[in-house]
């Protein structure tokens, strides 16, 4: 609930610091002041992080509030921080854009006055605050512990499971050849049984994955009705497209919505951690049994159940169990129940309620995570589920909103492999299998993410409130879902921070509709508009004097102006992905904090010279042209670290060649040649100068005609190689000895007359990766490969007949991982 104070004490810090802009000498003192105090209030409410939590789980489940003064605090901290960030915004926005100084001085001083005696009020307030009932508290920290099994629902065996293999193939076989009509396999709390991380094993397993077409992970909405639990479980099972339509219906007919959508879908749903089985006798109710074989698999804790249970032969039992071994079999009211079981197991320790969250698992643990940690786990709940999210545009986002407090992509991608260890996040795609290339956010997490960000009004999303109650209130970060959203832009507060819509279609964004954005929002931090096009160069654009995140779709653009680049100081992120520019002012020179620019293609000016400086920030350009590369303005760049390079190579062989040794700093360079004579190739890569902190290199429609090994087998630091799409047209590959000493992946795709390959003693000692596809004429694979111990993955596809033997044959193929593509092959 303090998230957005918190943040904004963050924002204050970046401000004194000087990084958003230059404060005038009048206001450093009181901004100082009342950051000071917010800063008192921040470690007075670390304190009280139980009780929050506590009353946010109140809060949405509409119970009574224990702590009424606690709960006024939070309302007062949080419209004090409201009010404080408009203030701030207003204030900054008029110096950015160099107006009177006299009259901002004095409004921004008496602003500041009025808010100083309101967090003093509030610091008082909070200091004299009492917790909540240490029981309830100890019980909540209980229940938090017992949770944190959820962090083990990964795909790989948890060591939790390793010797249950017995168990695993009786749990898939329950699952997948058990009776035709609609079943529940139930396993039971055990002693040595992390029951999380064994269901999710198999959950994730290839055999579940290939029966069922349809998976769904559900936290048990404990203390929900049946409208309520419905509501969930639509949300977990049906597509975006059907929830929109029936979002407004009854309950009788979102039931009926629901069954038809099922009926012809093998479906498995997990609820994990079930409590109760009233749970189970709603769920009943709502999934009908369309006799193919789904199944509900649900793992049980401290669960309060019925007395006795009743066999499928009619003969009763009572709770108190102890297995003898293979599944049980019982029938509880009308449904077929099956208890997979691991040791002995006495049901009656079991039997007492225990503290329930309303909302779930993923509340407790994400109020428990580091501050800057948790809003970026937050922020996820922005994206659709499953959606595979580009890490690198995550990290600009991250970045712009001010969740990373050194603004660094490596501390980013340091978060995101956090939250990826604890379960919260799937890596869908890593660069050549090293870095990671995208992401999702797995289908159980999505739905009780999305509610814990929107209650906490920290994301605004626009599905969540159909009736546009709150589009008024402002929120740090607002998501529109779908195009028709943009028709209710005078709703929202003018001093909107960022505005997101990501969709896959590519409409047409109304003229009239990007006026208002420009218009209303002028305090607008970031602005992805995702694949809407925009027809023209959008006027009004430059007085968003605050973005420090834009990505827009402009096929159009041809130039980058001198007032859209001279206003737009602050950006971070320069994102058109689909707009090719053959002209940029030379205002571009003054953009000192930019960071990342993304475009199908773009020219930059030479650097002016004075009133200028080096843009020490920029360390990503995608896709500069070659005629760039001069020393004029790649000197220009000390610290650039990614570089895509895309036009005719050939023609600017020369100045190429010579000029990329200045990027001094340069990790990651793609060279993609574009030429009208791609045949006449005179890419000489013995005369290039590539400077030695390379560890990734790419080349596409390179159609070198020279070997290119000689010349980057030399290269100390380089990890991944990648040859692709006719970037060799020779027939001969020799790797020589000791070469390539760091490399560990080598991907050759599209090599279409390479015959011959030889690899040198001790060459590529470090390789893990290599992926060939395909070589067509490729006959043999170098013995030397096979001494290399680390090389533990090996692609090849369509591979030439008497390859594809001689791969089939070798004895060491398992351990290589070498597999052949297609699979029929």
């Amino acid at each position: 609930m303090d998230i957005k104070f918190r943040l904004f004490s963050e924002r204050l810090r970046r401000v004194l610091a000087g990084e958003e802009v230059t404060l005038p000498d009048a206001a450093k003192q009181p901004i100082h002041n009342l950051h000071a105090e917010i800063e008192i209030v921040t470690s007075w409410l670390s304190e009280f992080e139980d009780d929050m939590s506590w009353l946010l789980l109140q809060k949405k489940g509409k119970d009574e509030i224990d702590n009424p003064d606690l709960a006024t605090v939070m309302d007062e901290i949080n419209c004090f921080t409201c009010e404080f960030e408009k203030v701030i915004d207003t204030f900054i926005n008029s110096i950015t854009q160099q107006k009177s100084q006299s009259s901002c001085r004095k409004d921004i001083c008496d602003a500041l006055q009025g808010l100083q005696s309101r967090i003093t009020e509030i610091n008082q307030r909070v200091q004299q605050l009492k917790h909540i009932d240490s029981e309830i508290i100890d019980e909540f920290r209980r229940a938090e512990v017992e949770s944190s099994y959820f962090l083990a629902s990964s795909s790989s065996k948890n060591r939790n499971t390793v010797g249950l293999d017995d168990r695993m193939e009786e749990l898939l076989d329950l699952l997948i050849e058990g009776p035709n009509q609609l079943s529940v396999v139930a396993i039971l709390n055990s002693i040595g049984l992390d029951k999380t991380a064994f269901t999710a094993e198999a959950y994730n397993s290839s055999y579940v994955k290939h029966y069922f077409d349809h998976l769904a992970w559900i936290p048990a909405p404990y203390h929900y009705d049946a409208y309520q639990i419905l509501d969930i479980v639509t949300m977990f099972l049906l597509p975006f497209s059907m929830l929109s339509k029936i979002k407004d219906k009854d309950y009788e007919m979102k039931k009926i919505n629901l069954g038809e959508y099922l009926m012809t879908k093998w479906y498995l749903i997990v609820l994990d951690d079930v409590w109760s089985t009233n749970v189970l006798d709603v769920v009943r109710e709502i999934l009908l049994d369309n006799q193919n074989g789904s199944r509900v698999l649900i793992t049980l804790t401290r669960i309060k159940m019925v007395t006795r249970f009743q066999f499928e032969n009619g003969e009763s039992v009572r709770l108190d169990l102890v297995p003898t071994g293979g599944p049980l079999r019982v029938t509880y009211q009308g449904w077929p129940f099956l208890i997979l079981y691991h040791g002995s197991i006495s049901l009656e320790e079991n039997i007492r309620e225990v503290f329930e969250t309303p909302l779930g698992l993923l509340i407790v643990i994400c109020c428990k995570l580091p501050f800057h940690l948790k809003l970026c786990f937050l922020y996820l709940s922005v994206f659709p589920a499953h959606l595979e999210i580009s890490t690198r545009q995550l990290y600009q986002l991250w970045i712009a909103e001010g969740f990373i407090p050194d603004n660094s992509e490596a501390t980013a991608e340091k978060y995101l492999e956090q939250l990826i260890n604890r379960g919260f996040v799937d890596a869908r795609k890593r660069r050549a299998g090293v870095t990671i290339n995208t992401c999702s956010v797995p289908g159980r997490c999505h739905p009780v993410l999305l509610a814990v960000a929107f209650k906490a009004e920290f994301i605004f999303f626009s599905f969540m409130d159909p009736e546009g109650k709150l589009r008024k209130n402002v929120k740090p970060i607002n998501v529109f879902e779908k195009h028709s959203d943009f028709a209710y832009l005078d709703d929202y507060d003018s001093h909107l921070h960022s505005l997101l819509h990501f969709t896959s279609k590519s409409d047409y964004l109304d003229p009239i509709n990007w006026d208002k954005i420009c218009k209303m929002f002028k305090l607008l931090r970031v602005l992805d508009l995702g694949s809407l096009v925009l027809i023209q160069y959008p006027s009004g654009i430059e007085n968003l004097f605050l973005l420090q995140y834009l990505k827009l779709n402009i096929p159009s653009l041809k130039s980058l102006s001198a007032p859209l680049l001279s206003n737009l100081l602050n950006l971070y992120t320069l994102d058109m992905p689909f707009s090719y520019i053959d002209h940029t002012a030379d205002e571009f020179w003054k953009m000192s904090k930019l960071r990342h620019l993304n475009f199908g293609s773009i020219t930059l000016p030479a650097h002016p010279g004075k009133y200028c400086g080096s843009l020490e920030n920029l360390n990503f350009i995608s896709a500069l042209h070659p005629c760039c590369c001069s020393e004029d303005i790649l000197g220009r760049l000390p610290n650039l670290q990614n570089l895509q390079m895309r036009g005719d190579l050939i023609f600017y062989q020369s100045l190429l060649s010579k000029s990329l040794c200045r990027l001094s700093s340069l990790e990651s360079l793609k060279l993609a040649n574009e030429s009208k004579m791609p045949r006449l190739s005179k890419i000489v890569l013995a005369e290039y100068l590539f400077p030695h902190s390379l560890t990734h290199l790419s080349f596409s429609d390179t159609d070198l005609m020279d070997d290119p090994m000689p010349a980057l087998e030399k290269l100390p630091l380089l990890q991944v190689l990648k040859l692709k799409q006719n970037s060799y047209s020779g027939r001969k590959l020799t790797c020589g000895s000791y070469g390539f000493p760091n490399l560990k992946v080598l991907h050759l795709k599209s090599i279409l007359w390479l015959e011959e390959w030889t690899v040198g003693i001790a060459a590529m000692p470090k390789l893990e990766y290599l992926i060939i596809n395909p070589c067509a004429y490729l006959k043999k694979i170098p013995e030397q490969l096979w001494c290399i111990r680390r090389l533990n993955n090996f692609e090849c596809w369509w591979p030439q007949p008497e390859l594809r033997q001689k791969l089939r044959e070798f004895e060491d193929k398992e351990q290589h991982g070498v597999r052949l593509y297609p699979y029929e092959i």
